[in-house]
């Protein structure tokens, strides 16, 4: 038990200072320990305003003790809008802070081009870039350089990063993503 704690708590620390800054869609959310695990996607799910998810993991705040007695951890799992999905583990306690796809603020009938969300890196490490790219709209588009220069950060200097973007036009939600030193042009 004492390991499992030790890589809970670990893991937690390393993704703790970029679980701000996501962006994706809930898959599951589940509650207690290994062998011990409950599904709590409905609560987690009903705790999203805004797209932003943030609250304790407690039993009380969850409505469910799995494992009474034992410490427990929330497991996230969020689908990126490239396919992948990542996983985040936060011991019980803790405060559990992510953003992910807004799921209102856009109606259907709109047609021009909005930036609703945008993240720049890779491996874990992304950074929220949204209001640095709908500064760079002009007359309805966006064409820019994706690298640090023109983004205005380096979220890790190590790893080659993607821009990925969540964008709305001509009635309709959708995304891409873009290879570090490639050229943006949207729409």
């Amino acid at each position: 038990m004492t390991k499992w704690l030790l890589r809970t708590v670990a893991c937690t620390l390393l993704l703790s200072g970029f679980a701000l800054a996501q962006g994706g869609a809930l898959l599951s959310a589940e509650f207690g320990m290994p062998g011990r695990r409950v599904d709590v996607t409905p609560q987690v799910r009903s705790m999203i305003h805004g797209g932003l998810l943030q609250f304790e993991a407690t039993r009380q705040v969850l409505g469910v003790d799995p494992a009474p007695g034992h410490v427990k951890d929330l497991v996230i799992r969020v689908r990126h809008w490239d396919g992948n999905t990542e996983e985040f583990a936060f011991p019980e306690k803790s405060m559990v802070s992510l953003e992910l796809d807004p799921e209102a603020g856009f109606e259907f009938r709109e047609r021009g081009f909005h930036v609703m969300r945008a993240y720049y890196g890779g491996e874990g490490h992304f950074v929220n870039v949204t209001e640095r790219l709908r500064h760079l709209i002009e007359n309805g588009r966006i064409h820019t350089r994706v690298d640090n220069d023109h983004l205005g950060i380096d979220p890790d200097p190590h790893i080659h990063k993607v821009l990925r973007i969540l964008y709305w036009y001509q009635g309709e939600r959708r995304n891409i993503v873009v290879p570090e030193h490639s050229v943006l042009d949207l729409p």
